[in-house]
This record gives structure tokens, C-alpha cells and sequence, in this order.
């Protein structure tokens, strides 16, 4: 399922097809819309729109094209309408010093007004911002507190803007002027943004995806969209679907139901299948994304209890495609080491590669070496090590068997090493970690060094 989460179906430019549209929409897989007021009047026909379609959600907003013309009735309308409960948003507000249609006195007074609508209807923001960024970021800072609940829309500039946006709590959203042949730049700044802060939308009819450039644009189109997307974060259009629409129901509260709020077993990401055996864990490492959130890639996987391993077998008999299968999860997988073995054992019948993501404290947990059983179920080892030294590892990592557990960590990682086809060894890229030094003792032991991005799972 898709969201364009930003779109002008009450335009003109849809006045002879608009339910042609929305039909089409729909048969290409977007399963909700929000069409995004620019006047009161707009906002108005947006409402309407989404009255008369349970798939369309409404904003409400003034564009600051048009902010010298307001007036407080103008304020107070947007207020009204904004009080329905398909009403999802206050949009598009914001600055465009770009054509100026307004005296930036004005913009500026509008959109702090609408900010603090907002703030008092407890609603996101759809912020529109051309040629503004300093102003904007600086009214935004001045009017709501961060973590700010809105959408930095139609996203571009520089590096050191994404992070500030990103800062401020703001997801950003990409239009289809991504697939265009000279969008480097702009590609650049979407491989860096977290895929878990971006929305999708098509600001229909405006900028047609490459295929229908100089055509009008319309939310069918959001699918080129989604592949350039997925293209540029190395992921599949399945994972770009499942984690833009996971961003747009935080966001917007849309009310879908799609594979939010059930704990997995078994999921996808890319091609790889990965196995959620237990939210236990012996380790408290602080950067661990169970402390943000129970979502990875769009999957939820806060589970209330350790799963049977029947439950386990008939997970992996829904899921298809994979070329792997990973033991991971929100948890140690180690911990539950007979159910590692017995689900192994049935994958590999089945000739399955099967790799396990650990923090290699399995014979700590244990108290015996436990790598000898896994010599034949398992084809790869992957450790979370994190430090290249004890007194380090031991404050990010705060493992629950104390001091000597690196030692002991690395005595498991060169056992696999001497027994197990493939071993590697994982740090995560935060502050006070030395990568050079990390670097030096994956050498040391003999096994592959990856570096992990902090905060990227999956």
C-alpha cells in the first residue's frame, strides 16, 4: 500500500477526470490520499473531497503565495474547518521567497499564526518552504517545540539543511521530480535521509514523474516514485511501501491498519528473511533501537512473549522470495538456542542459507561453548562488538555478565571463526568509537569488519 501524502485533486487541472483519478490511484496501489489545502477556499474543497471518499484525507492551510490577502476571518475558517476529523493536517503553510507573491513580512506573520493554530488543534504541519530555509527553520523554532510533528514537503537543499530539519523532529517528503535525469543532487540528499523520516508524495498535478515529464501529474504516479526511492536506499519496493506508509500513519493518524500493531516472528527486508525468537536480551547497549521505537523497516517487532517453535515454522511457511534467513530480531537469538537449532535444521532441508546476528555472548549464556552445534546449521556469524576496547565496549555495550565479557567475546568470535564458514564482526559508527582501531582488531581476529550506520537497522 502507498500514501501520497501530498496533492491537489480539487485543481482545475483534474476538473474533467477527477474520479478517474482517484479510480486509477487506487488500481495502482495507493491506498490513501491527502489532497492539501492552499486557501480557505481550497481547504474548503479539499474537505469536501474527502468527504465523499473514504481514501482521501483533508489539510487545511493558506499557501504564502497568498498571505498578504488574509484576514483574521481567514484564520478563524481554517480553524473551523480544521476541527473536522478528516482533517489530518494544517497545510500548506509556510515561505516561498522565490516568487515573493507576498511581501516576506506577511508570509512570516501567516505562518506563525497557522503554527500556532496547529499547536492548539494538536495537528502536524505540511510546511512549503522555497528559497526560505533560514526563515523558516527560525519561525518554526520560534512557534513549536521540538520533536516538531509535520513535514518538511516537496524536500530540497543542502546537507547541512536535512540535518537541521531532521533535528527539529520533521519528516521530509520527496516528489516525483526524483526521477528526474539531472536530480543528482537531490538524489544524494534522499540516499542520506533515513528512509524512516520519509514520506511520498506526487504534489499532483505538479511535477510529473521523468516518464510523463511536461505532463500533468497524478497519484497513480506515486509508483515511480517508490522505485527511484527504492532503488536509491538499496531496499525493495515492498520495504518502501511498508515503511512510508508506517511514517505516514505516525504522522497523520490515518487510521490504517496495514501491518501496524502486530508484533512479527518472520519479515522481510530486501531479500532476506530475518527471525524475531525473543525481545530478550544480555546486553543493554545504548544505542539499541528497541529504546527509540519497536519498528525496524517498517516492521513491528515487539513481541509479548518468546514464540513457540511451531509458531516460528509456520511464520517462515507465509513468507517467499528470501535468499536468506537471518536469526536477529529485538532480542539475543542465542538465548533461545535449541529453537535456533531446531528451525535451522528445517531450513536446511530446504537448502537455506542461514546467518545469525549476535552479540556473542552464547556461551556466557549458556556456560559452554555452544559453537560446535552450530557447525552445519549455520553458514555465517555476524558480532556485534562495537569497541575495540573493554572499557569502552563495556559502557555502550553494558553487557550483562560484566567485567571480562569482551575477552570472553572475542574467545567466541574466534571460535566460530575456527569452526563456521563465514564470521564478521559489526561496530556502529557513534561518537568515541575509533573505526581505524575497530578496523585493527577485526585483522587481528581474523574475521570481516562492517561498519554499522547509528541508528540504521536492517
Amino acid at each position: 500500500m502507498l500514501v501520497d501524502t501530498h496533492c491537489h485533486l480539487d485543481f482545475d487541472a483534474f476538473a474533467g477526470d477527477r474520479d478517474e483519478a482517484i479510480g486509477r490511484a487506487l488500481s495502482e496501489g495507493v491506498g490513501a490520499i491527502i489532497n492539501v489545502g492552499t486557501s480557505v477556499e481550497g481547504s474548503l474543497s479539499s474537505l469536501e473531497l474527502a468527504a465523499s471518499h473514504k481514501e482521501i484525507f483533508a489539510s487545511a492551510g493558506i499557501h504564502p503565495h497568498d498571505a498578504s490577502g488574509v484576514t483574521p476571518s481567514d484564520i478563524k475558517k481554517i480553524d473551523e474547518l480544521s476541527a473536522s476529523a478528516k482533517v489530518v493536517a494544517i497545510g500548506e503553510i509556510g515561505l516561498d521567497y522565490y516568487r515573493n507573491l507576498s511581501p516576506k513580512g506577511a508570509q512570516e506573520k501567516i505562518f506563525a499564526s497557522l503554527l500556532d493554530l496547529a499547536s492548539s488543534r494538536r495537528l502536524p504541519v505540511i510546511v512549503h518552504s522555497r528559497e526560505a530555509g533560514k526563515d523558516t527553520l527560525r519561525i518554526l523554532k520560534e512557534r513549536l517545540s521540538p520533536p516538531i510533528k509535520g513535514v518538511m514537503h516537496c524536500f530540497a537543499g543542502d546537507e547541512r539543511y536535512l540535518e537541521e530539519v531532521l533535528e527539529l523532529g520533521l519528516y521530509i517528503s520527496f516528489t516525483c521530480n526524483l526521477t528526474f535525469k539531472k536530480a543528482d543532487n537531490l538524489r544524494a540528499l534522499a540516499k542520506r535521509a533515513p528512509i524512516e523520516r520519509i514520506l511520498l508524495e506526487t504534489d499532483a498535478p505538479f511535477l510529473a514523474p521523468e516518464a510523463y515529464r511536461g505532463k500533468r501529474n497524478e497519484p497513480a504516479y506515486l509508483r515511480h516514485l517508490r522505485d527511484i526511492l527504492a532503488e536509491i536506499k538499496g531496499l525493495s519496493a515492498e520495504d518502501i511501501e511498508r515503511i512510508t506508509t508506517l511514517n505516514a500513519e505516525s504522522l497523520f493518524g490515518l487510521g490504517i491498519k496495514e501491518g501496524v500493531g502486530v508484533g512479527k516472528i518472520a519479515y522481510k527486508i530486501r531479500d532476506s528473511l530475518y527471525i524475531n525468537l525473543t525481545n530478550r536480551c544480555t546486553g543493554g547497549c545504548t544505542f539499541c533501537i528497541r529504546c527509540f521505537t519497536d519498528y525496524v523497516k517498517g516492521h513491528n517487532l515487539k513481541i509479548d512473549k518468546d514464540p513457540e517453535v511451531s509458531d516460528i515454522r509456520d511464520a517462515i511457511k507465509m513468507e517467499s522470495g528470501y535468499k536468506e534467513v537471518v536469526f536477529c530480531g529485538y532480542g539475543e537469538p542465542l538465548m533461545r538456542l535449541d529453537a535456533v537449532k531446531d528451525i535451522s535444521k528445517m531450513l536446511k532441508r530446504d537448502g537455506k542459507y542461514i546467518r545469525i546476528d549476535t552479540n556473542g555472548h552464547g556461551n556466557l549464556i549458556h556456560k559452554r561453548s555452544i559453537v560446535g552445534e552450530l557447525v552445519g546449521l549455520v553458514d555465517e556469524v555476524s558480532v556485534s562488538l562495537n569497541a575495540d576496547n573493554e572499557d569502552s565496549y563495556n559502557n555502550i555495550c553494558k553487557p550483562a555478565f560484566g567485567p571480562g565479557t569482551f575477552d570472553k567475546v572475542k574467545e567466541f568470535i574466534a571460535e566460530c571463526r575456527d569452526k563456521l564458514p563465514k564470521v564478521a564482526v559489526t561496530f556502529v559508527d557513534m561518537p568515541g568509537v575509533d573505526m581505524a582501531r575497530c578496523r585493527l582488531l577485526a585483522g587481528e581476529l581474523k574475521v570481516g569488519f562492517r561498519v554499522r550506520k547509528l541508528h540504521e537497522v536492517g
